[in-house]
This record gives structure tokens, sequence and C-alpha cells, in this order.
């Protein structure tokens, strides 16, 4: 808790102010005369006005006129003011189960038209993973149709949640992703191959070297930014498309010779067409926070997240091929400052993770351990997908350990204290987090007539969310309809622009006490 800063705040009814008013505000002549000649020190004008009493001498009567009235100015002044009203502490409540842009989410249906087959306690949450080929948007050469990535963001946020999106070419098992004029006309080298789950006439990879597929691919990027940056429906967006399952690698095709890979090919694009790939994601996007699978210099250089996708089995230090080693050897490893990082539980340990922790946790890749809880605190994990955890039924203790595990992502907003004077608002929010918020939402303060319930006042303060960093605070403020006789109360609220979308949750004390998503502060003071 933010210890109280009370400024000094003078009482209209003490004396000591009126003194000291009276003080500083008169000087006989003779002091003033004595005191213009060259190189004189002028004394202070109280000290004069003691001299003056401690002599006899009575200041003249004009001038005690003026001092009266200057003390009752002063007084009513500061009783109109009350310029110097104290801060008040807000107490800490429980860090929220869910809340916007952050935790552990399932998939989205594959067809849009379905609901998640959740199982009735399955854990809260309030974003949908959400995968599509390129095939489903990309038409033609530059033509596109966007029908069926609405109709599922449409879905997600009709459920209150917000969509984290990946585009694949190449998922093995499924069809393949490539759009079809492509596939049709021969224009771009295919490969078929029978690892990861694949089978012959299921997923081709293709030859992400082919001017064609570049073209392709460049131009999806950009228009998809230009249709979707800023969308609400989002939360953050995977660069996802190369590689198998859009995961940035084709091991084992990765041009190591192997049993799987007897030639040693590398089915992976050039460095040059990588770092393209991720310049056109950067251009593309401006609000909407993008996450690349693995660091490199270029990455680094460019506005991106990045996301793990062997989340707690392959994260920590324990090989430095890990996710951790891997942004600490690309200078990415306080990326998370300012842009998120994300991922997916990995598989093999979703079931282990949740219901036993010990039966796992010398599972991990190269003598790793799998502790869920210190990698999200290790990365600074914002989301992670784990779908088992949605679609399994859990006893009291499983799901109890899920939901602890997605409510430590993230940031953690908490109001520390507030106060108001003359009308304006001041809200220092905290983050108790383990990452910064990445957007820049609205926060808003609105006053309520305390009798009668109706909205007296409603402003938008001056601040930006993204800027609080972990472990500090910073002040937001604005103005609200003065109320001297203390008749209204003040909320305040983050602004979710999904209409439909889940509202952030302080994890302070008052939070929906008066209104579904809006933290009650208090009555504003009676001056």
């Amino acid at each position: 808790m933010i210890a109280s800063q009370n400024d000094n705040n003078p009482s209209a009814g003490s004396a000591a102010p009126i003194i000291r008013a009276v003080q500083e505000s008169h000087a006989g002549a003779d002091d003033a005369a004595g005191a213009s000649g060259a190189g004189a020190r002028r004394r202070p004008m109280g000290r004069q006005m003691l001299d003056r009493l401690r002599r006899g001498r009575r200041p003249r009567f004009s001038a005690l006129v003026v001092a009266l009235i200057a003390v009752v100015s002063l007084a009513t002044g500061f009783r109109a003011c009350n310029c110097n009203r104290a801060w008040t502490e807000v107490s800490a409540a429980a860090t929220p189960e869910a809340n916007p842009l952050k935790g552990m989410m399932p998939f989205a249906p594959a067809d849009a038209s379905h609901s998640p087959g959740l199982q009735d306690n399955a854990p809260p949450y309030t974003m949908e993973w959400l995968t599509l080929p390129v095939s489903d948007v990309v038409t033609g050469p530059g033509t596109y149709s966007w029908d069926k990535l609405d109709a599922h963001l449409n879905a997600i946020a009709s459920r209150g949640h917000q969509a984290v999106l990946r585009f694949y070419v190449d998922y093995p098992g499924r069809p393949s992703g490539i759009p079809s004029y492509l596939l049709t006309s021969h224009a771009v080298t295919t490969h078929e191959y029978t690892v990861n789950g694949n089978a012959p006439g299921q997923s081709l990879a293709p030859d992400y070297n082919d001017p064609e597929m570049m073209s392709m691919l460049t131009g999806f990027v950009s228009a998809l930014g230009q249709q979707y940056d800023g969308d609400p429906r989002l939360a953050f967006v995977t660069h996802g498309l190369v590689g198998f399952w859009g995961e940035g690698h084709t091991f084992p095709m990765n041009g190591k010779v192997s049993g799987d890979n007897p030639s040693g090919e590398n089915w992976m694009p050039s460095s040059a067409n990588q770092n393209t790939l991720i310049d056109t994601w950067d251009g593309a996007f401006q609000v909407t926070p993008t996450l690349a699978r693995y660091p490199s210099a270029e990455t680094v250089k460019r506005g991106v997240g990045y996301h793990d996708d062997s989340f707690g089995y392959a994260t920590m230090d324990t090989a430095d091929w890990h996710f951790l080693p891997q942004l600490k050897q690309a200078k990415a490893d306080q990326a998370w400052q300012q842009h998120p990082i994300g991922g997916e539980v990995y598989p093999g340990i979703q079931e282990c993770s949740v219901r036993n922790p010990g039966s796992c946790m010398a599972s991990g890749s190269n003598g790793g351990t799998v502790d869920i809880n210190a990698s999200i605190k290790a990365t600074h994990a914002s989301w992670l997908v784990d779908n088992w955890a949605f679609t399994t039924t859990l006893n009291g203790t499983e799901r109890e350990r899920a939901v602890q595990a997605s409510a430590e992502t993230g940031y953690d907003l908490a109001v520390a204290r507030w106060r108001m004077r003359n009308g304006k608002v001041e809200v220092q929010i905290a983050n108790n987090g383990v990452a910064p918020f990445y957007y820049n939402w609205n926060v808003e303060a609105v006053a309520i007539n305390t009798s009668n319930g109706t909205e007296v006042g409603r402003t938008t303060l001056n601040g930006d969310l993204r800027k609080i960093e972990v472990s500090k605070t910073q002040t937001f403020s604005g103005q609200l309809p003065a109320d001297p006789a203390g008749q209204n109360t003040i909320l305040v609220r983050v602004v979710n622009p999904l209409e439909s979308g889940q509202p952030l949750r302080f994890s302070s004390a008052g939070q929906d006490q008066t209104l579904p998503g809006y933290l009650t502060l208090g009555r504003t003071p009676t001056t």
C-alpha cells in the first residue's frame, strides 16, 4: 500500500494562518523608507509588523483595513478551494480470476456457427485461440474475402471474448492452407510429407522462397493490417504463416540430416525473406500487438512480442534452444516491457500440470522442470493457450490450479488511492502483475448522485495505461462537476472498446459495488 502523502491543509478556523497572513501582508511606512537606501537589507514584512508591535507603534488604520480584508479573503479562499485535499487510500482485494487481454484460453470452434464444447466448470476466460488457413481469405492475386474471418470474430465477440489470431499455410493433418489459385496453377513448388502426423493428400509444405509465395504472404499481411489493425474484436495476432502449424519452424526439415530428413532438406524461407515478413508485419499493425515465434536481430528492431509454443516444457534456461535463452541471446529478454509475451502450454504437459504437477515436474525438455507458474513469472507472459483445461472435467483442486495460473499472467491493476479537489479527480493506479497493459484503453471517472442514483457527470481521465510499469503507479486525472456538499459517489472504470467484452476489474475493494464493471472510490469530500 502506498503511504498517504497528505498536503498541508490549513483550517479556515485556525488562528495561525490568519496571524501569518497579517504578518506577511503589512509593514509600516517608516520601515519601508528605512529600507529604501542603497545597500539596505529589506526585512521580511512579517518581521516588520512584529517590530512595530514590539515598539508600540500602531500601524496605519488604512493598512489595518487592508489586512483585515486580506485575512477574510484568504480564509474564505481556503474554505472554497480546499486545494490541499488529502489522498484517500483504497484497500486491496484479490486478483480477479479473469480479465481482458490476459489469462489462459481454449480453442475457438472450428465452425463459427458452433458454440465452444467446454465443461460446465471450465475456468473463466476472456479470449479464444483462433487459427485459420490463409486460403480462407486469399482468393486470388491481391484479392481477399473477409467473410469467414468476420464470422469467427463476431461469434467470439458475441460470447464477450476477444480473439488471439494465427493464420497458417501448412498445418499437419489438415487440408492445405495454400490459396487454391497457387495450387491449381502449380505456381508454387510444394512438398508432401508424413512427419508430424501428416498423411498424403493432406497438408503441403510450400517453397517459401518462391517469389509468388512471398508476394502472396506480404500482400496478405498488409491487407490484414489495413482491414483489422485496432479492431476491438482482436486481442493479439501471432505472425504464423511460416512452417508447420504456423509456428515458424519446419523441424525436422530444417537442413539437418536425420532419419526423417535423410537428405538434409531445409524448407524454411531464407533469412532475407523471414526479415521481409517481419518488416511487413511491423508496418501493417500499429495498434494491435503482434508476436513472433523466434527472436532475431530483425525482430529486436521492430515492435513485436514473442510467443512460446512449448510453454512450460522448453521455456526455462536449461538448454540453449529454449525460449528464455533464445530471448537473452537476441537481447530480447526485456521485450515484455513494451510488447506482449504469450504462447501455448505444451500439449504433452497440459494434463499433468493441472492434475498432478509433481508427476511432471521432471518431464521438461533437456532435464528442465515443468513449472507453469515459474515460467509465467520468468517470461512475464500475458496469455497462454491451454485447451485441455477447458475441455476436461476438473475437480475443485485441479480447477483452482488452472484458475490461479491464469490469474498470475499479465497485468494486475489496482487503484492505490484517490482524491477530489474542486471537481478535479485524481486516481493513482498501480500495476501489481508480471507484465504491462499493452493497450491505451480509456479510463473513465463517473459521479453518481448518492440519493437517487442518477449520473451527474462523466469524464475520460488523462493518462496512459501502457505507461504503468510493473510494481509502479501512474496518476490519472480529469474534471467532474464540483460537489461541495458531498452528495455524489465517484466511480472509475477502464473502458473495454469491445462493447460486448468483459469489463476490466481492479484488484481493489469496491469493485462492482455500485455498478457492474466499475470500482466505487467513495463519496466526494465536503468543503
